[in-house]
């Protein structure tokens, strides 16, 4: 269900394992992509509603008067800031121009592949370096229908946003077996875009797992006890085989860390 809802507060933080604090602005809490292997699925409260922070960027400028210019703020962690709902309220598109106003250097994370974010080229243009694009290529509503990579939207879109100066860092993460080609993927990019890669981590008998493991098995069948070892016995030969060869590549990064 849709709800308009008001926020007090633009920001909210996560604490990763490695004691780090991120800074997060959600225009939506709430997503439409559906990927099942989603880390937020392990709180059974998300998603529920899908909310809409429509004040977001109203309150923005105000709690970042004093921000420190040298860290980044990620936006998009309980949503994809890209996702189908932004073409009608643009709140996306607002606390980009808001962050762009106050010089505030900004990472967003979409897989949503509508190319909706060319619509935001003008401020992506005038905020320069300080804006990153982290695009997702495990989306699965893409990955099954597409056999050749050079097709896939969310390359095409990593590569003409390149050709034009943005700033884009490429995410397969994680690594689908079975499912995702990361050869193919990685050769269909253009050569000079960062390639981030990491494997499934997913607990046993948590949310994520069991909704990956029942779409595996109405999806890919045959793939069902690959994702058994993968999810009960932590053993994953395709991403070994993937480390192994693409570890010396300068590009590839299998050290999510070195996003800090």
């Amino acid at each position: 269900m849709l709800k308009e809802i008001l926020v007090n507060n633009a920001m909210t933080y996560e604490y990763p394992p490695d004691g780090e604090i991120l800074p997060i602005i959600d225009p939506y809490d709430g997503c439409t992509i559906g990927c099942p292997y989603c880390f937020q699925l392990g709180d059974e409260t998300w998603n529920t509603n899908l909310n809409i922070k429509i004040n977001i960027s109203d309150i923005l400028h105000k709690e970042l008067m004093n921000w420190n210019k040298e860290d980044t703020i990620y936006l998009g962690s309980k949503c994809d800031p890209y996702m189908e709902i932004e073409r009608k309220y643009q709140l996306t598109r607002k606390c980009l121009i808001e962050l762009n106003k106050l010089n505030i250097k900004c990472m967003v994370t979409t897989k949503a592949g509508s190319k909706l974010v060319f619509r935001d080229i003008d401020i992506l243009k005038l905020m320069g370096d300080t804006f990153t694009l982290l695009l997702g290529l495990s989306n699965l509503q893409q990955l099954s229908k597409v056999e050749d990579y050079t097709l896939l939207s969310n390359i095409q879109t990593a590569n003409q946003l390149h050709r034009m100066g943005i700033n884009v860092w490429v995410f397969i993460t994680p690594i689908l077996p079975g499912i995702t080609n990361v050869d193919a993927m990685i050769d269909a990019l253009d050569q000079d875009i960062p390639v981030f890669l990491d494997k499934v981590r997913l607990s046993r008998n948590t949310r994520p797992a069991l909704m990956l493991e029942r779409f595996i098995e109405k999806n890919h069948p045959h793939l069902a006890s690959t994702y058994k070892d993968i999810i009960y016995n932590q053993s994953d030969v395709y991403y070994e085989d993937v480390k192994e060869k693409w570890s010396n590549n300068e590009r590839v990064k299998f050290d999510l860390n070195r996003l800090k």
